[in-house]
């Protein structure tokens, strides 16, 4: 989903905060409300007697968008939403937004505006409809305007508004997408307000616990801070990022079956080092796929001596929206992201090694210094 080159942040831009939080909204859509669920049912139930084996191939169609939807898979998503909408001669809204999510998950954010446009015209008065197509638009207008674009997150604004004064059940998260946007426009009180607003019809959920964050810290919806995240090493240490403030954190996602990150090993060796010594740097590998024993054995057999989680269930990984390995990140000691980089190259090596100097460098400078 996400697209990475080696990058540094926010000097770039290239390494995607949103992307990070549009893959968790889609899912969240998805928990939240139910409704693309239930509405294709609906309409089947209502054209029954008129072509119950026509309805029957549409609902499949449209729930096989939906699995894929949920494993995240947004390319075989997209193509069963188009597939079901051409069953309805291109006329559903249900589709169109149901696209619109697929679209986000790509980050294919004018696509997104073009299929809410399509369920607005389709969906008449209906709140199902409606209020979820101006929450992804609101999405897609906000990534657009990459945090900076003004006059972007004014629309954005205006998007999130016009859904919320249809109604704020169906959706509760365009009071919290509203309230990023108002932050992002350094509307700190108004943003908080929202995310009150948020709490008070999802206290408890996924973004939940971000929005008392944010309400703590606004500049949370300003800053790529790192997802939370916690684990217990093979060594057998619980480690978690709130613990790891104050430090410069490097997270190696890798596998002993990835030939890039094998070769990378003896790199990493010598980064590690070179650092080691330093008690404000943090590497912590992120093994995926690999056996307990497979992992051991090849750790010691290659001297990797600095924490190794086994990310059996892949949990850290989606959380950081892996898709390429190696993939090294960089956390400032206050858990901002600063650098995210694929590959083994030289390149890349020396882009890392730069991205940890530079953020022990400042670390170690006085507070008052120029």
């Amino acid at each position: 989903m996400l697209r990475f080159g080696n990058s540094k942040v926010p000097d770039s831009h290239r390494l995607s905060f949103w992307g990070f939080r549009m893959a968790l909204l889609v899912c969240l859509m998805l928990s939240a409300g139910g409704f693309l669920l239930s509405r294709s049912t609906a309409t089947g139930n209502a054209k029954a007697n008129a072509g119950q084996e026509k309805e029957a191939t549409f609902d499949a169609e449209f729930q096989k968008g939906i699995q894929s939807l949920r494993r995240q898979r947004f390319e075989e998503a997209l193509k069963s939403f188009k597939r079901a909408n051409e069953m309805r001669d291109k006329k559903s809204p249900e589709c169109y937004l149901a696209m619109a999510q697929a679209y986000i998950g790509l980050e294919e954010h004018k696509n997104v505006i073009e299929s809410c446009d399509k369920a607005f015209e389709l969906g008449g008065n209906d709140p199902q409809v409606l209020v979820p197509a101006y929450n992804l638009k609101g999405l897609a207008l906000q990534a657009l305007a990459e945090g900076k674009n003004q006059k972007k997150l004014q629309e954005a604004e205006a998007v999130f508004r016009q859904g919320l004064a249809i109604g704020t059940d169906v959706v509760p998260m365009v009071h919290y997408n509203l309230g990023i946007v108002l932050m992002q426009q350094d509307r700190d009180p108004e943003g908080i307000a929202e995310m009150q607003k948020f709490l008070e019809l999802q206290p408890k959920g996924l973004n939940s616990e971000a929005a008392r964050k944010m309400i703590e810290n606004p500049r949370r919806a300003r800053e790529p801070y790192a997802p939370d995240f916690s684990f217990t090493t093979s060594e057998g240490e619980f480690v978690k990022l709130e613990d790891l403030r104050g430090k410069v954190v490097v997270l190696d996602f890798w596998g002993t079956w990835c030939h890039p990150c094998v070769a990378s090993v003896p790199a990493m060796r010598e980064l590690n080092k070179k650092y080691s010594k330093d008690p404000a740097f943090v590497l912590i590998g992120i093994d995926t796929r690999d056996d307990e024993e497979t992992l051991r054995a090849f750790t010691a057999e290659n001297k990797m001596v600095w924490r190794q989680y086994r990310d059996t269930e892949n949990q850290v990984s989606k959380l950081f929206s892996i898709r390429a390995f190696p993939t090294y990140v960089v956390i400032d000691p206050e858990g901002i992201l600063r650098y995210r980089g694929i590959g083994a190259s030289s390149r890349q090596g020396a882009a890392l090694d730069d991205a940890i100097k530079k953020q022990l460098k400042l670390l170690a400078k006085p507070p008052d210094a120029n």
